[in-house]
């Protein structure tokens, strides 16, 4: 299952002063190493278009919540590592996570 507009990231703080990023949450049954894929958030990048825009840029964190089906759900921390995009003009720009914290 990936990453779609129907469950998005969701910011829910804006520190908005120098350098400072944002705080994201992102609640689903995927697991920490899922989330850490590289281009997971497809679209959510500062700058991208259509659905799964979000707004992430370098520097943000992200509380991954895990809700398990079965097995151990859990709360990991992240940090937005990394921005791409596929290439072309207008192209969507991806947002990829480091690992989780210990």
């Amino acid at each position: 299952m990936a990453y779609s507009s129907t469950n998005p990231v969701r910011k829910i703080l804006d520190l908005g002063f120098a350098s400072a990023g944002s705080l994201w949450t992102y609640e689903s049954t995927h697991v920490h190493s899922v989330v850490e894929g590289a281009n997971f958030f497809t679209g959510a990048g500062v700058g991208s278009h259509g659905s799964n825009a979000a707004g992430m840029k370098v520097g943000d964190l992200v509380a991954a919540v895990c809700v398990a089906t079965s097995g151990t759900s859990a709360v990991t921390w992240h940090r937005v590592s990394s921005l791409s995009t596929s290439t072309g003009w207008g192209s969507l720009i991806h947002a990829s996570i480091s690992a989780a914290s210990s």
